[in-house]
């Protein structure tokens, strides 16, 4: 069965008041013409020529009318008692994995001229699809967004088979969902690192300095660590060692940017902290957040929390600044989206009040052959794709990334999707066309 999701309409615009019209009457507008027809027919022309011909049409015309409404009408409590209290679904769902539900779709054989169909209304980003499996339907969703939800909504249509009569209602279930963003596929070598001068060293590496100190060779130690001079002077093989750190520097300090399309970003930031890719010392806040956290589970309950502050614009990275130590924010990094927005000039703004740039990690998604298109081509040719959100992700990146770059931050883009890192030829090409 074909995928369905639910495009909810904006409360108080004209569409969603002929929405609520349109879902209180029960018949649609090929049942109505037909009433009409059958009434004219039977009521007026026929009564009045004596046509019986006509009359009978009219007859029948009323009858599949009246025959489709009081099916569908009929249908309608009954559907309310067989829904029942449980929704039938886990406590936790993860962005783009199809999971079979609990809930089984209702079918009522001894009407079968109503059809029964639904879809999610709260939350709307899912993908519902109703398999049968070992001879029974099930449904399957598929989230597209992650977030916390006190409840389940799924909104109800049903339908006579000839089309006729039309009934919708929505029905809640106070069920608590957690939908929680797919680990990325991102390279580990990816990982953010600055403790050497030509590359970044693992943040979860021994807290180690300098090679300063000496102590007595021992058999295994490599031979270029060993004091020649010292040897020459006191006829003892001496080593170099590094130096033990006695209190270690914490490694990272990380902020996750909400905003549209930051979906690719939340799977990122997750298998960065899950994967301890920000040390074992880290320091973490997601929009919206109270306060920053050092706990992994604690810092992925923040970034799917702030699906509901994705209009804030990284209004909490300044309050994160303030909470942490300065000598910290030399190792700051930010896990932003493609898409441009409020957050590009407050996080440059905050930059300026840095002792290092930070680290952008920016994460974008959807297919880049069609982001490389041009305007002409997308108004000649328009297609699916073209207003989907990751697309504009990646038709705002070029913008963005200049923008950053201009302000010294260090960058690294990556694509969900095919698990790689975008380097400055991709970026340009994308620049080329839009």
């Amino acid at each position: 069965m074909t995928r369905k999701t639910y495009k909810p309409r904006p409360k108080g615009s004209l569409l969603y008041v002929l929405g609520r019209v349109r879902d209180a009457f029960p018949l649609t507008v090929l049942g109505v013409l037909l009433a009409v027809a059958g009434y004219l027919a039977y009521f007026v022309y026929g009564t009045d020529k004596v046509d019986f011909i006509v009359m009978g049409i009219g007859i029948v015309l009323l009858a599949l009318v009246g025959l489709s409404l009081v099916a569908v009408l009929l249908s309608w409590p009954l559907v309310h008692a067989l829904l029942g209290k449980s929704s039938g679904l886990p406590e936790s769902l993860t962005v783009g994995v199809p999971s079979e539900t609990g809930f089984r779709p209702i079918r009522l054989p001894w009407l079968p001229f109503v059809q029964i169909g639904f879809v999610w209304e709260d939350p709307a980003e899912v993908e519902l699809e109703v398999r049968k499996v070992d001879g029974r339907w099930v449904e399957v969703v598929t989230p597209l967004e992650r977030g916390r939800f006190t409840h389940v909504t799924r909104r109800f249509t049903l339908r006579d088979i000839f089309g006729f009569a039309e009934l919708r209602f929505s029905h809640r279930w106070q069920t608590p969902l957690r939908i929680q963003p797919v680990p990325g596929r991102a390279d580990l070598t990816l990982a953010i690192r600055r403790a050497t001068e030509d590359g970044y060293s693992h943040p979860s590496g021994q807290p180690l300095g300098e090679l300063v100190d000496m102590r007595r060779y021992a058999p295994g130690d490599p031979v270029r660590h060993i004091l020649w001079k010292v040897f020459a002077r006191s006829r003892r093989l001496m080593v170099r060692e590094p130096e033990r750190a006695i209190a270690p520097k914490p490694a990272m300090v990380g902020f996750f940017v909400a905003g549209p399309a930051d979906e690719p970003s939340a799977s990122t930031a997750r298998l960065f902290l899950e994967k301890g890719m920000l040390g074992s010392d880290f320091v973490f806040a997601a929009e919206g957040a109270n306060h920053p956290t050092s706990n992994v589970a604690e810092a992925v309950e923040q970034v799917i929390e702030s699906r509901s502050f994705r209009g804030s614009g990284a209004d909490g990275l300044a309050p994160l600044l303030r909470s942490v130590d300065r000598g910290r924010l030399d190792n700051l990094v930010v896990f932003a989206p493609g898409r441009d927005g409020a957050w590009v000039e407050k996080l440059i703004s905050a930059a300026r009040r840095l002792p290092m740039p930070p680290m952008v990690v920016m994460t974008v998604d959807g297919p880049i052959d069609q982001a490389r298109r041009s305007r002409l081509a997308r108004a000649l040719f328009r297609t699916e794709d073209d207003g989907d959100e990751s697309v504009r992700a990646l038709r705002d990146l070029p913008k963005v990334y200049d923008r950053l770059r201009a302000a010294g931050m260090e960058l690294k883009v990556l694509h969900r999707g095919a698990g790689a890192k975008l380097g400055q030829v991709s970026v340009d090409a994308m620049r080329a066309v839009t």
